[in-house]
């Protein structure tokens, strides 16, 4: 495939929710992980923004999927099926170019079979008192000062500016604009200490 066909595969992988490493896209869509970072800064200079989880269970992903997205499902792969049956025992002349077009599209709906691993938009059932204070500036806009306990143990003060809550392998998350770091970065809830 070339160049852009690659760029909206990537995409419509990124669309199902789900969180993918720079290995497994380089695999799926057969490119080098070069290509992969590549089409990462391609797709971001285009408008659709791709976001970065980091550590062992990092990987990319899409906090807003693509809206309006027309999918191909399975009724439409078994329209087309029984359509190319049709024309292969009537020897249509290009039944050939009809079945490279059918695998493009199961190819486009076996992307939408995967179960996600990434739940975004989350509703907590029993929201505490963190939850209430992180959604309710998700909704004003506003910023937020927390405490958090870093991956080596350490506290440090931040100053965040939460955009998104969600939930990952069973452990809730917020994507928020960190003034410490002067970048997007993913807080692990349960290691908030305290919050104002």
């Amino acid at each position: 495939m070339g160049k852009l066909l690659n760029m909206m595969y990537m995409v419509d992988l990124l669309n199902t929710g789900n969180i993918y490493s720079l290995k497994e896209l380089s695999k799926k869509i057969g490119v080098t992980e070069r290509m992969i970072r590549y089409y990462k800064n391609e797709i971001c200079n285009n408008g659709i923004a791709i976001e970065t989880f980091k550590g062992p269970n990092g990987g990319y992903f899409m906090i807003d999927k693509v809206k309006n997205y027309i999918h191909v499902n399975k009724y439409d792969i078994q329209l087309l099926e029984n359509i190319c049956n049709f024309l292969s025992h009537n020897n249509f002349e290009y039944v050939e170019k009809f079945r490279d077009f059918l695998n493009k599209a199961k190819k486009m709906y076996s992307i939408y079979d995967e179960k996600s691993k990434y739940i975004s938009n989350i509703d907590i059932d029993m929201p505490g008192e963190i939850e209430k204070i992180i959604k309710s500036a998700i909704n004003k806009n506003d910023k937020i000062e927390i405490i958090y306990n870093d991956i080596d143990g350490r506290q440090s003060k931040r100053t965040i500016h939460p955009l998104h809550l969600f939930k990952y392998k069973d452990e809730y998350y917020i994507t928020a604009f960190c003034e410490l770091r002067n970048d997007i970065r993913h807080f692990e809830l349960k290691r908030i200490v305290n919050i104002k």
